[in-house]
């Protein structure tokens, strides 16, 4: 099977027989793990478990939130740059926008993306400071795809904040409880985020699971 992010051809079967039992492969070039694509839930079902998200703007999600925000705010004002000056997209906002919510607190312009809830197309066709996308980037069905266009969106030094919670390795994988939401279907280590950096020529600020920070250098 192909690596749904470096293309590596040989990416090798794994099977998860704990519930819920899955087929998964591994990628060695990029440390990637990915659900068989023929097991993944359809669109429908998918959209369903998204519906009955019910922690999206509540206290514990947005102290969840905080950490990345801070560190996302801080560089921008040790860099002299005022929120005001800022454009941000947060790519994959949910129904509710809460992240988008907090940064127009502190002065940000901001803009919210959602394939199914804020599907605004011209907002794929602008240019933005910082890109986020909290737990976003582990129901992505081509990471590849949306990696280079959430960084084609983004400006030159501006930044990307993601995320994610990093896996580490097939043993530890079995049991671990983030891959038991079946609409976690791409997991990441932090391999495979210095992987993303090489890659794409961006500078890690951040590398401390589940936040990222990526700079882009051009």
């Amino acid at each position: 099977m192909k690596c749904l992010l470096c293309l590596n051809p040989h990416s090798a079967p794994f099977k998860v027989l704990k519930k819920p039992e899955r087929n998964y492969y591994y990628c060695a070039e990029c440390d990637l793990i990915f659900m068989h694509p023929e097991e993944r839930l359809s669109i429908q079902e998918e959209k369903s478990r998204y519906d009955h998200h019910e922690n999206q703007g509540s206290a514990g999600h947005l102290a969840f939130l905080e950490p990345l925000i801070k560190d996302l705010h801080s560089q921008f004002v040790a860099a002299g740059l005022s929120p005001a000056q800022l454009t941000t997209l947060d790519f994959g906002c949910g129904p509710t926008p809460a992240l988008s919510a907090v940064l127009a607190a502190k002065g940000y312009k901001t803009f919210h993306y959602d394939l199914y809830y804020h599907p605004d197309q011209d907002l794929l066709r602008r240019n933005y400071h910082m890109i986020t996308s909290t737990e976003v980037w582990e129901h992505l069905q081509n990471p590849r795809l949306e990696i280079e266009r959430m960084l084609r969106l983004l400006k030159p030094g501006g930044l990307l904040g993601v995320m994610t919670s990093a896996h580490r390795g097939e043993a530890h994988f079995h049991d671990w409880h983030y891959r038991r939401d079946l609409t976690h279907i791409v997991f990441y280590s932090a391999k495979t985020m210095e992987w993303i950096a090489r890659t794409w020529n961006l500078h890690v600020l951040k590398a401390q699971s589940p936040y990222w920070i990526f700079q882009k250098l051009s």
